[in-house]
């Protein structure tokens, strides 16, 4: 097996240095020239290491100070299925929710068609604010038939997973959904939510979730921090 080069194993280094917190969000990395002499290389195999972790947003060079530890984005899961727990287990973060709201509603026009259920039919609404070692980095709105779901207001979504609930307490197995990701800003409720500027970039993302059957099971609408997120797609021709 060929041997990874130099700065790909200076750039593995680094990394490993912010996954065990020897370096943190905001800290300055070691200057180039000592950082050559740790890895006995030449200031350019060093740079290009620095230059392939700033263009992937994980180091910033700031004028005037440095290169500094940016907080590591997550991949938004594309083309697979996951719950917002499952997307951070293999992460390293901690996942945890906030509930803003959790009660039973009546559906009105939009949401009905959505859910495929009666106007004003019940439905169970649950609102998370979801953090990330304490960090909030998204807040969501799901709604779910409440005849499919009898008595799930009982369940502390705090620390249960809705998607594990759903299939083990009542039979329901997410099997597929469609998505739509598109970008927008922080209005004042973001802002709140998320603590971060008014005006700040945001992932709207909107789901439907649906058995193996085809029945609908869940409409969620989430807002993810963009700077927080990055979404990728492998492409072949």
């Amino acid at each position: 097996m060929a041997r990874r080069p130099i700065y790909a194993q200076i750039k593995q280094t680094i990394l490993k240095d912010i996954d065990e917190g020897a370096l943190s969000t905001g800290d300055l990395l070691t200057p180039e020239v000592e950082l050559a002499q740790r890895f006995g290389v030449s200031r350019p195999t060093v740079r290009q290491a620095i230059l392939e972790l700033t263009r992937e947003g994980i180091l910033a060079r700031r004028r005037g100070k440095g290169t500094v530890v940016m907080r590591r984005q997550v991949d938004y899961p594309t083309g697979r299925l996951l719950s917002f727990t499952e997307e951070f287990a293999a992460s390293g973060g901690q996942p945890s929710a906030k509930i803003r709201n959790q009660s039973i509603v009546s559906a009105d026009r939009q949401l009905a068609v959505r859910l495929g259920i009666p106007v004003r039919g019940l439905v169970f609404r649950l609102e998370r604010v979801r953090s990330i070692d304490g960090s909030p980095v998204a807040w969501q709105v799901s709604h779910i038939a409440y005849s499919k779901v009898p008595s799930i207001e009982a369940n502390d979504f705090r620390t249960a997973s809705l998607y594990t609930t759903l299939r083990f307490r009542y039979g329901l197995t997410i099997a597929s959904a469609d998505e739509t990701i598109q970008a927008a800003v922080a209005m004042d409720l973001d802002s709140e939510l998320l603590g971060i500027p008014t005006g700040s970039p945001l992932f709207r993302i909107e789901r439907r979730a649906f058995t193996d059957t085809g029945d609908v099971v869940e409409v969620a609408d989430s807002m993810y921090r963009a700077d927080r997120y990055e979404v990728r797609l492998l492409l072949t021709r």
